[in-house]
């Protein structure tokens, strides 16, 4: 073979062999590429997801202080309602969390909430006919003459319980009921004169005595505010004014700290 083929031969594999280097050079800086692609790509999303956990990690803490302040609100409402003592409340501490340990916590809490809230339905029911039936307001709005308990009977100088309070009235002012109710018995009482009583329910009666007149008719139902009848000097009375009463099945009770307005 002469020197010119070998020399051309020489050129040509030199050729082929720099040709297949620089594909090869060509697809692995290709893939190099790609993959830094992929790198920052998946670098940029770590970041979002980081910037996007720091609040939501803040606002988890938030709803699991809010929820421990639940703790509180349960048990004023439950005593008020006398209802039953609750459960320990579901733990929230404890080491480190990620988010969706938060979440699964918090998940957990809710749904005990919710059996709590059911319990606190079932106490609001047993004793919600009794809470309507309480007489939450004053007859009307006046001065007091004389206070519910033991006091000097203004006609014989003896000590006696006074079963009512007295309120200081004009002839001929309103009465309103204090509670929605059925007139138990109108007319003329002994000591209390022209009279109405009112049933409640949940064994609760309310009152009125020295009327000078009556509006309301015996069985008639009455709404809480609803005038039965105008203030008067009836039956064993010095001067006019309201003498008012309020019975928790049978036992008198002063009328002032059931009224919250």
């Amino acid at each position: 073979m002469s020197i010119r083929r070998r020399l051309a031969n020489t050129i040509l594999t030199l050729t082929v062999i720099g040709v297949v280097a620089n594909g090869a050079a060509l697809f692995h800086y290709v893939s190099l590429y790609r993959e830094r692609a992929a790198l920052v790509a998946a670098n940029d999303y770590l970041e979002r997801h980081a910037r996007a956990v720091a609040p939501l990690r803040r606002r988890l803490g938030e709803v699991r202080d809010e929820m421990r302040t639940w703790e509180t609100l349960h048990a004023e409402v439950l005593k008020s309602l006398g209802g039953p003592q609750r459960a320990a409340p579901v733990g929230i501490g404890g080491p480190e969390r990620t988010a969706v340990d938060e979440i699964d916590v918090l998940v957990a809490y809710v749904r005990e909430e919710s059996r709590r809230l059911r319990a606190l339905a079932h106490a609001t029911r047993e004793t919600g006919s009794f809470l309507a039936a309480l007489p939450a307001r004053l007859p009307l709005r006046s001065a007091l003459n004389s206070p519910f308990g033991p006091r000097l009977s203004p006609w014989t100088g003896e000590p006696e319980l006074h079963a009512g309070i007295d309120l200081a009235a004009n002839l001929g002012t309103p009465v309103q009921a204090t509670a929605a109710g059925v007139v138990r018995f109108t007319g003329t009482s002994e000591g209390y004169g022209q009279s109405v009583f009112l049933d409640h329910g949940a064994g609760i009666e309310s009152r009125y005595g020295h009327l000078q007149k009556i509006s309301v008719t015996r069985g008639q139902r009455l709404e809480r505010g609803q005038v039965i009848g105008l203030t008067g000097n009836s039956g064993r009375s010095t001067a006019p004014h309201l003498h008012y009463e309020v019975l928790l099945d049978g036992r008198p009770v002063d009328p002032r700290r059931l009224a919250r307005e």
